[in-house]
């Protein structure tokens, strides 16, 4: 049976040069949750790093850039967050959110605190990654 939960909702404003991953990790602090997804994002940076897939490496992007996605999964001991920007063309790209990003203007993110869940992340056989594992809260 899948794990069901109320939730509430939180948003949070951030300043130019803040990092939004310190953010995500000191409201997930802040309130205790357990498990939390993220529910939108809009903003820019004028400093990215992701993680692309089937990356090791971290890369590194500078300029002024549109958030156009932030969405994932946060947990006291992790996230698995995936960004997805675009520059002054236009063209879009991302992958894993990293330590090290950089407001340029604001961002303004609404998460969704699961009051009856908990999220952990466990060996997966399956993708050779530790994945998701959601249970009640505990």
């Amino acid at each position: 049976m899948v794990p069901l939960s109320s939730g509430r909702f939180a948003a949070i404003r951030l300043q130019p040069g803040e990092d939004p991953l310190a953010a995500l990790r000191a409201l997930q602090r802040r309130t205790g949750a357990a498990a939390m997804a993220l529910v939108t994002c809009v903003g820019s940076l004028t400093r990215a790093v992701i993680r692309h897939a089937n990356r090791d490496e971290a890369s590194e992007y500078r300029g002024h850039f549109e958030i156009t996605a932030l969405t994932g999964t946060i947990d006291p001991a992790g996230q698995h967050l995936h960004l997805t920007i675009a520059d002054d063309e236009g063209r879009a790209f991302g992958g894993h959110l990293l330590p090290g990003c950089e407001i340029y203007t604001t961002a303004e993110i609404v998460v969704l605190i699961l009051d009856d869940l908990g999220f952990a992340r466990a060996p997966c056989p399956l993708s050779g990654h530790d994945e998701l594992v959601v249970r009640p809260a505990p």
